[in-house]
């Protein structure tokens, strides 16, 4: 039991990595050329949210503001840099999610 409780520890773990690396990918792409395709492509994702009421309005909310804000830094600022628990809790309901194949 304790093996399996460690094993899983170590998974969340390594799938929180992995989000966060993902994540400083997408603040990369933020502040290349690529910047209005990404945004655009998550306003989008963003709409699809709020009109099939696919998730909270908690998430669509705080992401709307991130994307609309259209800075790079506000992104570092509200995701990468929030607390641990908000910005994991974000991450894992992201609208940059058609990005992730660029990564893998």
């Amino acid at each position: 039991m304790q093996a399996q409780k460690l094993e899983a520890r170590q998974h969340k773990r390594a799938q929180d990595s992995t989000l966060r690396a993902f994540h400083r990918y997408v603040h990369e792409q933020l502040q290349s050329e690529r910047k209005d395709e990404i945004l655009r492509r998550a306003r989008a994702r963003i709409g699809l949210w709020k009109q099939g009421q696919l998730c909270s309005d908690y998430y669509i909310r705080f992401w709307s503001q991130v994307v609309n804000s259209g800075d790079s830094e506000v992104f570092k600022q509200r995701v990468l840099q929030a607390s641990e628990r908000q910005a994991l809790g974000m991450m894992q309901n992201t609208p940059f999610s058609f990005l992730m194949r660029e990564v893998r």
